[in-house]
């Protein structure tokens, strides 16, 4: 986990998921059951935090849902970037990584660049998914899709951002579930993003001020 300071009276933690690429736990938590919320529970008793803001994305946008779910009275607000378990994920997705992998670095390279909404990623983030995809025994299980019930519990604001071009998820069936389901929610559905959303640092600025 690191943190570091944005502004003079703001404090941000970047924390690594058990089971996931970081430096936590090599131990994979289920994903049904409370197991995921309970541990994030801890992480914020832990660091003495009664109450913050979420900033996740894909299966971190999962668990900050699950997290906003369950401990709703922790969370100011709530930021999903391209999230697992709202809209269904794309079965043709496995097919691209399986066809992709037969051609090396290249194909790695290529399969990104189609993750990242058919544009050039930079080098070193690029660089870091590679070595996740070399060392990482991804999961194999669907992530859980939330019931209507378990969303609308999500009562304070909430702001979410997909891509048109995301190749994991369906991010139109996932802006048209949450914002008909919660009507306080901020929906930006961004046509020429992909899966990794990564120039939208000042509206979420914008809207965590």
């Amino acid at each position: 986990m690191k943190w570091w300071s944005t502004q003079k009276n703001h404090r941000v933690y970047a924390v690594d998921m058990p089971g996931e690429p970081g430096k936590s736990d090599e131990n994979q938590i289920p994903f049904n059951g409370d197991d995921f919320s309970n541990w994030l529970n801890e992480v914020f008793n832990s660091l003495e935090i009664e109450k913050a803001s979420i900033v996740g994305i894909s299966l971190g946008a999962w668990l900050g849902t699950k997290f906003a779910i369950k401990f709703s009275q922790k969370v100011n607000k709530l930021i999903l970037l391209c999230p697992a378990g709202i809209g269904p994920q794309k079965k043709s997705f496995i097919f691209k990584f399986l066809f992709y992998s037969l051609f090396g670095e290249k194909g790695i390279d290529k399969l990104y660049y189609k993750i990242n909404g058919d544009k050039l990623i930079p080098e070193v983030m690029l660089n870091y998914q590679k070595l996740i995809a070399k060392h990482f025994n991804f999961r194999k299980v669907t992530i859980p899709i939330f019931s209507d019930a378990e969303l609308q519990k999500l009562t304070m604001p909430v702001a979410l951002f997909v891509g048109g071009k995301d190749v994991m998820l369906h991010s139109e069936k996932t802006a048209k579930r949450l914002g008909s389901l919660l009507n306080h929610a901020k929906i930006n559905l961004i046509l020429e993003e992909g899966h990794s959303i990564v120039n939208q640092g000042d509206e979420i600025r914008e809207f965590l001020n």
